[in-house]
């Protein structure tokens, strides 16, 4: 058994700026109990399905790989902060993001279909994608970081969106680590140019 996510991961560019604003409210707020997020392992879950045996994973690649083939390469950002549950009971740290075409909601509502398809249950909540950056293990005694944190008008340069990845996340003492199990591309965004020559968005 595996436990398994599907997910986005950002550019080096994003994941830069990301981690440079981690450091900067740590560094702040150094006296505040947080658990922050390291830069290997940011990214934006799709999907979790928890414990899976082989066959289910073979059928969830297999669903993945059908995702990728219904959807081109598409423009994001990294923008905006927020908190869960709420900002008043403020327990886990996020960014949000920019996604002006919908191509993320989008991608979201195909890898649903077809993972329904294989026989994996479908998610009840609307998406509502989220990079966690910290989670706060004295929320009570945090509110300076978190009025901070929700004041701050964060936004990363804009990147591509060119494959999911299915990871593995395995539970250890320090926390949990994440291993790539495959990654699958997304269709290439084509257009022509004034002599009708085929380019690459």
């Amino acid at each position: 058994m595996k436990r398994i996510f599907t997910a986005i991961d950002l550019s080096d560019e994003a994941r830069r700026k990301v981690s440079d604003y981690i450091a900067e409210l740590n560094a702040e707020f150094s006296n505040v109990r947080a658990g922050w997020v390291r830069a290997e392992k940011l990214h934006l879950t799709l999907k979790f399905f928890g414990d899976i045996n082989e066959t289910r994973l073979n059928n969830l690649t297999e669903a993945v790989n059908k995702t990728a083939t219904r959807i081109s390469n598409f423009k994001l950002k990294i923008s905006k902060t927020g908190a869960f549950p709420s900002k008043n009971n403020a327990r886990v740290f996020w960014l949000g993001t920019e996604d002006e075409k919908g191509s993320l909601l989008r991608l979201n509502e195909i890898l649903e279909s077809e993972c329904e398809r294989k026989g994996f249950v479908k998610e009840k909540r609307n998406y509502k994608a989220h990079l966690t950056i910290a989670r706060l293990r004295e929320p009570h005694e945090s509110k300076k970081l978190i009025e901070r944190h929700l004041q701050n008008d964060f936004e990363s340069d804009e990147f591509t969106v060119s494959e999911i990845v299915i990871y593995e996340s395995r539970l250890q003492k320090s926390g949990s680590a994440y291993s790539i199990i495959s990654k699958h591309k997304l269709k290439e965004n084509l257009s022509t140019d004034e002599h009708g020559r085929t380019q690459i968005k």
